[in-house]
């Protein structure tokens, strides 16, 4: 479900009391999507964009997020010394401890406006330290065009957390893992042909690739199969199952 403004109420009848409610309400709730609840991201993203105008459907929508908050108000963010990261468990790929791993993914076009929606999660030791959930600021003509910018902008935080880490003495000895499951854009990251189908895309997001280039590359992306892409949890409203298995993932409960 995609919220869209089709039962704003004109300008001119808006009510004060509502709107100052409705945005006291999703203040509040996009500060604990950014602390621990980041399982929440893209409903409160959903709502955060109509701030100055709620409509019924955004009022519904905010209520159901603080009645699945209040139902699940013991969740958090769970940290195991020696956990790894479980979408390496599929993978020929061994997690160590205090080794960041990540996971990014694109909803592409899926909104009214055409945008796409990116969204990635940066792993520690079994649950996310960093996360995001964010319309993308072009419109991506082709799914692996949006893949694409969600990879890169990923990229780019895995290699300020691998520089913080080693500022606190976990020197990350191994490249950074990000899981995709679009296989075109993996073979984009690698720069392998497809020129004539990416020569649009700004300049700046090819930095990817020379992230996960040379002799030493700082991070790898791999494919991983869409049901187990944890990162889709930021793009769109999932089925219950699927959302409880990708939460389960991020937070740590599998720990």
């Amino acid at each position: 479900m995609h919220l869209t403004d089709a039962d704003c109420p004109p300008l001119d009848k808006r009510n004060p009391e509502v709107v100052c409610d409705y945005q006291m309400c999703i203040g509040a709730l996009m500060y604990l999507t950014c602390i621990t609840r980041g399982d929440c991201s893209f409903a409160v993203n959903q709502c955060a964009r109509f701030m100055s105008n709620p409509g019924p459907s955004h009022i519904a929508a905010a209520r159901r997020i603080l009645r699945y908050l209040a139902e699940s108000r013991s969740l958090g963010l769970t940290y195991t010394k020696d956990a790894g990261d479980p979408c390496l468990a599929s993978t020929d790929r061994a997690s160590i401890p205090n080794h960041i791993t990540a996971s990014a993914d694109a909803d592409h076009a899926g909104g009214k406006d055409r945008r796409s929606v990116s969204g990635w999660a940066v792993m520690l030791n079994g649950a996310m330290v960093t996360w995001s959930s964010k319309r993308q600021q072009v419109k991506a003509i082709s799914s692996t065009e949006s893949e694409f910018y969600a990879v890169s902008q990923c990229a780019l935080d895995c290699v300020y957390l691998r520089r913080m880490l080693d500022m606190m003495g976990y020197r990350q000895s191994r490249t950074t893992w990000i899981a995709q499951d679009n296989a075109d854009c993996i073979y984009l990251v690698k720069g392998a042909g497809m020129y004539n189908r990416a020569k649009h895309i700004d300049t700046r997001i090819y930095r990817v690739r020379e992230l996960s280039s040379g002799d030493a590359p700082e991070v790898e992306v791999y494919k991983i199969a869409g049901e187990f892409q944890p990162a889709d949890i930021f793009t769109k409203g999932l089925p219950r199952a699927a959302f409880e298995r990708h939460r389960s993932t991020l937070m740590g409960e599998h720990n």
